[in-house]
């Protein structure tokens, strides 16, 4: 059966991203170029470019669909109960989580991280909201200096995760940094 053209287009488009997203952790981005994506993809150039005028408009796209993953990882933990602490750990080891599955044994990991902080808006505004929620979490909770606990913990916790490769190891030690950072 035949895809109706704005599903096949959908398709190539995620074809086209997951092939990049794969050569992107194994060549790096300097060592990824559009050719090898649209090869790597099944399609032909001029299908690539009428949907992404370059790399680095598909590395956005990418990193899209991340923010997307990352806000919906945040939400599950923050609802997860429990008290403030235990949601927002959990939050942040979801988050991370989600990075170290994703950037696991690539060998480009820092090349992608220092990528990803030249991408301003897209993670600013990624970063406030999620400041945003653990303030809101941390101010219902009556704990003083909300946002600035949430500050900290998310610097933290950001550190923690680009230094971890294991991830049990990784999530036990967020859980920690926020027991004793937010209970005190």
């Amino acid at each position: 059966m035949n895809l109706p053209m704005p599903d096949r287009m959908a398709e190539k488009r995620q074809r086209m991203l997951v092939a990049a997203r794969d050569l992107f952790l194994r060549n790096g981005l300097r060592g990824t170029t559009m050719e090898a994506i649209a090869r790597a993809a099944h399609v032909a150039k001029p299908t690539l470019y009428a949907q992404f005028a370059d790399k680095d408009a598909v590395f956005n796209a990418i990193v899209e669909t991340l923010a997307g993953d990352i806000h919906r990882a945040i939400d599950r933990g923050l609802a997860s109960g429990g008290p403030a602490s235990a949601r927002i750990g959990r939050a942040l080891a979801d988050k991370y989580g989600l990075m170290l599955e994703l950037l696991d044994g690539s060998p480009h990991a820092d090349e992608i991280y220092t990528e990803q902080a030249r991408q301003p808006a897209q993670y600013q505004a990624l970063d406030q909201a999620v400041e945003d929620k653990f303030t809101a979490v941390l101010d219902e909770a009556g704990l003083e200096q909300p946002r600035d606990l949430a500050r900290l913990v998310i610097a933290a916790a950001s550190g923690i995760g680009r230094s971890y490769r294991d991830e049990a190891s990784m999530r036990a030690a967020i859980m920690v940094l926020c027991e004793r950072v937010i209970l005190g």
